[in-house]
């Protein structure tokens, strides 16, 4: 019965982010791997290697016995690393060709990613953009903090247009510390511009995740009768036999996407391509095993 709740279909009628979140992380994913992010820091989940002048109180007597190394209990306001996902939010995010558009895909991943980073006792942060930045919320491991991102998950609308390049500069420029930033974006934007957007994290030393989340019509094209197509970011409208059309615009998608992939390759960033019919566990899944065969 549980997973039901995961096809995208159901979870928007369900439309409860949390329980979502929770089905998603508790239901699945951390059966598979208790840590699945333990590549980024040299901590463990919940102990670390003992060093001199750690209290003695704090060493894990049990971990001793079973492994005969010495290490100390991490508490609550220990963190393994600081994580910043960042939602794009444009009006292009609102299209869809079922029940769920790519922003509310996106939703329901940036809540699984901040309830299964929260588990693991790291710090999660959440940024809303545009053409700017709509809601920053810096990172925190304190339990609250995923309330704090879903109210802001709820309180999201697809809005203005697209700017991804230049509002990613604006985001590293306030990521101080150097940790883990996830963007999930269709990432309708100029392709030169993204890639240096990127670079600016990578430049500053973090860890990047990329989902590139698009609805399988953007994929597929699946019209065959004439149609008018509106463009989402602005007052274009155009009305198109669309066999006529076809062929050029799936070469076009197929490199768009093909860049966007060896941009990150190249900049050493994860890239995982997710489409809005993909059910959430199996997206994450398959993105986590990706990073596991490629360590």
């Amino acid at each position: 019965m549980a997973e039901s709740y995961l096809d995208p279909a159901g979870l928007a009628r369900v439309g409860n982010m949390e329980l979502v979140a929770r089905q998603v992380v508790e239901g699945f994913i951390t059966g598979r791997h208790r840590s699945p992010f333990h590549g980024f820091s040299a901590e463990y989940l919940d102990h670390r290697a003992y060093t001199p002048g750690d209290q003695i109180s704090t060493i894990d007597w049990k971990v001793l016995a079973r492994t005969d190394k010495y290490y100390v209990k991490l508490f609550e306001d220990e963190t393994n690393l600081r994580a910043n996902i960042l939602l794009d939010c444009s009006r292009s995010m609102a299209f869809q060709s079922g029940e769920l558009s790519k922003l509310g895909y996106g939703c329901y991943l940036a809540a699984a990613l901040a309830h299964l980073l929260l588990r693991q006792n790291d710090a999660v942060g959440l940024t809303l953009f545009d053409t700017d930045i709509k809601t920053f919320i810096p990172p925190q491991a304190h339990p609250t903090q995923f309330r704090r991102v879903l109210d802001a998950l709820d309180a999201s609308a697809s809005e203005g247009d697209t700017a991804v390049g230049p509002v990613l500069h604006r985001v590293a420029e306030r990521i101080r510390r150097r940790g883990l930033v996830i963007l999930i974006s269709d990432l309708l934007d100029r392709e030169e511009a993204i890639a240096q957007g990127l670079q600016h994290f990578r430049h500053d030393k973090h860890e990047v995740l990329v989902f590139h989340v698009l609805d399988p019509a953007e994929l597929k094209f699946p019209w065959d009768r004439t149609t008018r197509f509106k463009d989402m970011e602005g007052a274009g409208r155009v009305v198109v036999n669309p066999n006529s059309l076809r062929q050029k615009y799936l070469e076009r998608i197929g490199q768009f996407t093909a860049n966007l992939q060896a941009a990150c390759a190249q900049r050493k960033i994860s890239y995982h391509l997710a489409e809005t019919s993909q059910p959430y566990d199996a997206c994450l899944a398959e993105f986590l095993d990706k990073r596991a065969r490629l360590g």
